[in-house]
């Protein structure tokens, strides 16, 4: 019996308010897949950097340099780089690794902007929905007996798309402030790792 009340609400509506809840159902899919996606990559990217720090405290430079996908081992080549190159000073190794930070944050939020969008965005999809939907039903009420029987079954229907805007849209605001947050300890990690770097260097240079 609930199936056939969820199933009339779609019978019932227009092919605006159908779009509008396709629309919504997509970006909630879209959000999971995100969160998934990102959490693995944050994962992943903790643990090497807690790997990386390890090996910088040991002074095990060439094991970091085996270190697959870690920020770490991005900033120990840039630094390994610049110092076969030309003569630097610890101050100018460390600029150079600062500076090549940037990216790579800009690299690891790739796909929070999804989130961002999706979180801001969703409500207000789903309240045009809603808006429409009630319009239609007024308009298919326009003429009849309005009766609170009458129009709550309409306005119930248009009001399922403000609920998917609001399933679609908390998600990922949520996910997005704690991946953000994440990401932030990530970075404080890596910049401690970037100063142990250069420490390392300069100690086996002398």
């Amino acid at each position: 019996m609930q199936d056939m009340i969820w199933l009339s609400w779609w019978t019932h509506a227009d092919l605006v308010v159908r779009g509008v809840f396709l629309l919504l159902m997509v970006m909630s899919l879209a959000t999971w897949a995100v969160i998934a996606y990102k959490l693995m990559q944050l994962t992943a990217w903790n643990a090497r950097e807690k790997q990386a720090a390890e090996m910088l405290r040991t002074g095990d430079l060439d094991a970091l340099e085996k270190l697959p996908n870690a920020p770490s081992h991005q900033l120990l080549e840039a630094a390994r780089h610049l110092i076969a190159t030309r003569p630097v000073v610890p101050h100018d190794v460390q600029d150079r690794l600062d500076d090549l930070q940037a990216p790579i944050r800009m690299d690891q939020e790739s796909y929070l902007t999804v989130l961002a969008t999706i979180g801001s965005c969703a409500p207000f999809i789903g309240l045009l929905g809603t808006v429409w939907g009630i319009m239609h039903a007024l308009q298919t009420l326009s003429g009849k007996e309005l009766t609170l029987e009458a129009i709550s079954g309409p306005v119930g229907e248009a009001l399922v798309a403000t609920a998917a805007g609001l399933f679609a849209a908390i998600p990922a605001l949520i996910s997005y402030n704690l991946l953000v947050r994440g990401l932030r300890a990530l970075n404080a990690h890596t910049a401690a790792n970037s100063r142990g770097i250069v420490d390392a260097l300069f100690v086996r240079r002398n």
